[in-house]
């Protein structure tokens, strides 16, 4: 048997060695020759992992001098939301101010940022507990990749030649645009019906279903006030999804934003 774990009927003691200069510990308070007081209890009622009450040196210029935080996995979700607010964002300036304009400038940004990073944290949120929020991040990731991919002239080149004609690929534009609209709404609609829904989140997937909408319209009909209206449509979501981020954030350091909370009572 392990000599740093003793074993009772319904309850496990554990007794981890402590460095002095350690500089992760169970208590950064007690003494590090004191086993009594580092012992660790969990029942099968209320498991508790040893890593669950482990702390590490704050960072000094995030959290302050002399703090300690909990050694366990961060929320994901934050640089999910913040990455798609920030490519959504560029995304509605060129609509909104230089529709006129490539906007394959930002082709960085979407794939790195809004596609990749995004996507990542999205898997991350898995474990997390957030199946509906990775699967958005997830999903989300996914189409700032294809669409930063298609910035690349060496990409979008070969796709485009198969078609015979501008209007061609423009009604190819507006078919992408309104599935993503028709996926977009959905998930809208689910949000709609969980039960400690927000509204924040809501107001997020609406003004991507609106701007992945009137985008498509945009490439039905050619207008540019379409698209420009499709810009202000994506400030509104990436002004929704950066406050998400932040009462994230600030959630960790107990102050609790609204959001918005529905409250709905299932059982009805």
């Amino acid at each position: 048997m392990d000599n740093h774990y003793h074993w009772t009927h319904n309850t496990c003691i554990q007794q981890p060695f402590q460095s002095p200069t350690d500089p992760i510990s169970l208590n950064h308070h007690q003494e590090p020759s004191s086993n009594h007081n580092d012992a660790i209890e969990f029942t099968h009622e209320h498991p508790q992992h040893p890593y669950m009450i482990m702390t590490r040196a704050a960072s000094p210029v995030v959290f302050g001098q002399g703090q300690r935080r909990p050694l366990s996995m961060g929320n994901p979700a934050v640089l999910g939301l913040w990455s798609f607010a920030t490519v959504t964002l560029l995304l509605g300036t060129f609509s909104l101010f230089l529709p006129h304009k490539s906007n394959s400038i930002i082709f960085p940004t979407a794939l790195l940022f809004g596609g990749i990073a995004q996507t990542i944290a999205g898997f991350f949120d898995l474990f997390y507990g957030g199946t509906f929020s990775s699967t958005i991040l997830i999903s989300y990731g996914c189409f700032w990749i294809g669409n930063g991919l298609m910035m690349l002239p060496s990409i979008q080149a070969p796709l485009t030649a198969t078609y015979a004609s501008e209007d061609d690929i423009a009604q190819a534009n507006a078919i992408f645009h309104f599935i993503w609209a028709i996926y977009t709404l959905m998930v809208t609609a689910v949000s709609l019906r969980f039960k400690h829904g927000t509204f924040i989140l809501t107001w997020c997937l609406a003004w991507v279903f609106c701007t992945l909408f009137l985008t498509g319209m945009y490439y039905a009909i050619g207008s540019q006030a379409i698209l420009r209206t499709s810009g202000i449509c994506a400030y509104m979501a990436a002004i929704g999804a950066y406050y998400s981020g932040c009462a994230a954030v600030f959630e960790e350091q107990n102050e609790r934003w609204w959001v918005g909370n529905y409250s709905r009572d299932k059982s009805k």
